[in-house]
């Protein structure tokens, strides 16, 4: 039977909708995972087209006297005592994404309809979206940010991240855990209230996994962490350090993508968040602070992304990834990317995978040092 164009317009429309959870497809060409999420089209976006300020803090379902309008909290700080859960009060909620890119097993519907064409060959390779997408309000004050943040209330923040990535790595479905911020429209951001997201993924991303076979590549060739000796190397040169303290140093790569980019890496070598000891995360919430605040010196509250990229999960790597007697990842060292977005990606860098920085990373670092953050 051959279907209207109108008839077919609204039944994509009416299946499109009806299929909350996602599923990811393999891209036969270069192997990237991309997880076709479609139910994510109906979040709240306060940024329409040309606009750059965020919307009516008392219409955010962020802010204080809106937690109704998420989902159910997984765990909240600074009420007090006794206080009922999912209730004004807090410090930092955690919860599920209304509008996840990826869900726990079982709670949506299968991957396909009856009705739908299953792909027959290995070209078209697809999984279930299975995963975690959770939220961390990380401030009641709607215009907040993360280099406004005092010490404490940061270091209370990297605490919870720790927290959550310890629980989500005990699911065995569980591969890859990222957790970023998208800080302005220009950053992907659709809310403009501060918070952080986390997702644990089913499999090892590309960017990720490109680190990790590097950093391996290193270790049998060399007998050392690849990013250790690159720190090492950057703190003699010094001409790209940002800042450091006793347990972290600030400096902008080498090869920055974006301009302005800053990493931040720990001294001492571990892989992931989850073995960070409670000092090392009280100065990364130090030098986090500092440097977020000298680039808000130079470029007023800029548009950014921050990446914490830490070790993929065990149940997905050969044993050869790992230290002997250990579960950490033998070569991967984790670490925190500043990402500003003071410039477009354009058709060139999406077409060649090349960056084009205007900025030279030995400029900024040394402009970024100059501040008082």
């Amino acid at each position: 039977m051959v279907i209207p164009l109108g008839r077919q317009n609204n039944r994509f429309q009416w299946k499109r909708h009806r299929h909350r959870m996602s599923h990811l497809r393999q891209d036969p060409l270069t192997g990237r995972w991309v997880i076709m999420a479609a139910g994510r089209r109906g979040r709240p976006n306060e940024y329409p087209l040309r606009r750059e300020k965020g919307g009516d803090p008392a219409d955010c379902p962020f802010c204080l006297g809106q937690e109704a309008r998420t989902t159910r909290e997984i765990l909240a700080v600074g009420r007090q005592k006794n206080s009922s859960p999912n209730t004004a009060g807090w410090r930092l909620r955690v919860f599920p994404n209304l509008y996840p890119a990826l869900t726990p097993e079982g709670s949506g519907p299968s991957l396909h309809d009856p009705d739908e064409e299953v792909p027959s060959s290995e070209l078209f390779v697809q999984e279930p979206g299975v995963g975690a997408h959770e939220i961390i309000a990380y401030s009641p004050d709607h215009n907040a940010g993360l280099g406004t943040l005092s010490l404490e209330d940061l270091t209370e923040l990297l605490q919870v991240l720790q927290e959550r990535f310890a629980t989500l790595a005990k699911d065995p479905k569980h591969r890859c855990i990222l957790q970023f911020v998208n800080h302005g429209a220009e950053a992907g951001a659709t809310l403009s209230h501060p918070h952080l997201q986390i997702l644990a993924m089913p499999m090892v991303p590309l960017a990720v996994q490109e680190k990790l076979d590097r950093m391996e590549v290193y270790r049998r060739q060399e007998g050392r962490c690849l990013l250790c000796d690159l720190l090492a190397a950057e703190r003699k040169k010094g001409i790209r350090i940002i800042d450091e303290n006793e347990n972290w140093t600030a400096f902008a790569p080498w090869a920055s993508r974006f301009p302005w980019e800053m990493m931040l890496v720990p001294r001492r070598h571990q892989g992931s968040i989850m073995e960070a000891t409670s000092m090392e995360l009280h100065e990364l919430a130090r030098l986090l602070g500092k440097v977020l605040g000298r680039l808000d010196v130079l470029h007023g509250d800029p548009p950014l992304n921050l990446i914490i990229q830490g070790a993929p999960l065990e149940n997905e790597l050969p044993k050869a990834y790992f230290a002997e007697g250990t579960e950490a990842v033998d070569g991967f060292h984790w670490h925190v990317e500043v990402c500003p977005r003071l410039s477009r990606l354009a058709g060139f860098e999406a077409g060649s995978g090349f960056a084009i920085n205007s900025v030279l990373p030995e400029e900024a670092a040394g402009r970024l040092r100059e501040q008082e953050g």
